[in-house]
């Protein structure tokens, strides 16, 4: 036997059979197996390798599925409807699996609904929108008295467009926390064009056409939205009001643009500061082509007052 020496009860070696005891013999440093060790290796006894941590510790740092959860119906009664594939990447860390499981959950609770949008091309896309009782649990949920919650599906024409708005939105907020800023609030064009319209009807019940016009023109002035020399108001998809490291505050305009855009009316939102995400390659070019920017592989570009990172691709 290996690195054992058989010893009679007596003490006295013997090769004869008989009742015997084992006595470990330490192992020599120049034994057959310490030759084969990989040459300057430390032992594990002297140099204790770095433990792995184990799965516990290894999620210690990691959102709770429950949050999670709870982040995802704030998200979908707050921009009113999500993509499932955008609503994965950002609640559930790219996992389809947890984040299926999420939804299925939140589903289950009556929370929020499935729908399958289908596009001309043939494809189609699942997206996600709070019922009325999710959008209660989400306002009993908030964080900022402010935000406003919705629920159901505003225009089935426009839930292509409106899903994209999340995606834009979410895109802008990760600049802003990775800055040091934190979110307050964030307003779709709905609650803009709603808070506007209100001040308007108000004038006209006292005060008539001409002035409701005028009172509606003050509104979007004091909102900070822009308005053409036609008295168009140009609203944002989405304002996400924000405060800094140092306590102000600030605002951050999103649109999303499709190919029917007009050139003056991008215009108006460059002008005015917004955020610009093109949805779609087509009208990437339509916007690049409306704003004077030529194509990055003649490494030229026109006019166009615009930086680089106000165009987007979604």
């Amino acid at each position: 036997m290996r690195g054992r020496e058989i010893e009679s009860r007596n003490g006295a070696r013997s090769r004869r059979a008989g009742p015997v005891r084992f006595k470990t013999v330490p192992r020599d440093s120049s034994s057959q197996d310490d030759r084969n060790r990989t040459p300057g290796k430390p032992k594990s006894r002297q140099h204790p390798q770095r433990q792995r941590p184990t799965r516990r510790n290894r999620t210690r740092d990691r959102i709770d599925f429950h949050q999670r959860k709870r982040q995802a119906l704030d998200d979908i009664a707050t921009y009113r409807v999500v993509s499932v594939r955008d609503l994965v990447e950002q609640r559930f860390g790219g996992n389809a699996f947890a984040a299926r499981k999420g939804i299925d959950a939140l589903k289950e609770d009556g929370w929020l609904h499935e729908h399958t949008v289908r596009v001309k091309s043939g494809k189609s896309f699942k997206v996600l929108f709070a019922s009325q009782k999710g959008r209660h649990r989400a306002w009993g949920n908030r964080q900022h008295d402010q935000q406003r919650y919705w629920s159901g599906l505003a225009k089935p024409s426009e839930i292509r467009h409106d899903s994209t708005v999340y995606r834009a939105a979410r895109s802008e907020i990760a600049k802003l926390e990775k800055s040091g800023s934190s979110v307050k609030r964030v307003q779709l064009d709905y609650e803009l064009k709603s808070q506007v319209s209100k001040i308007a009807e108000r004038t006209r019940a006292r005060d008539g056409d001409e002035a409701a016009f005028d009172a509606k023109i003050e509104a979007a002035k004091q909102m900070s939205l822009p308005v053409d020399s036609n008295g168009k108001i140009h609203y944002p998809d989405a304002r996400i009001e924000y405060q800094d490291e140092q306590g102000s505050h600030g605002r951050v305009d999103v649109e999303v643009t499709s190919d029917n855009y007009r050139s003056g009316s991008l215009q108006a939102k460059l002008s005015a500061g917004f955020k610009l995400y093109a949805n779609g390659s087509s009208a990437k070019r339509q916007l690049s082509s409306a704003l004077g920017i030529k194509d990055s592989k003649n490494g030229s570009r026109g006019g166009g007052a615009i930086r680089d990172e106000e165009l987007f691709e979604l």
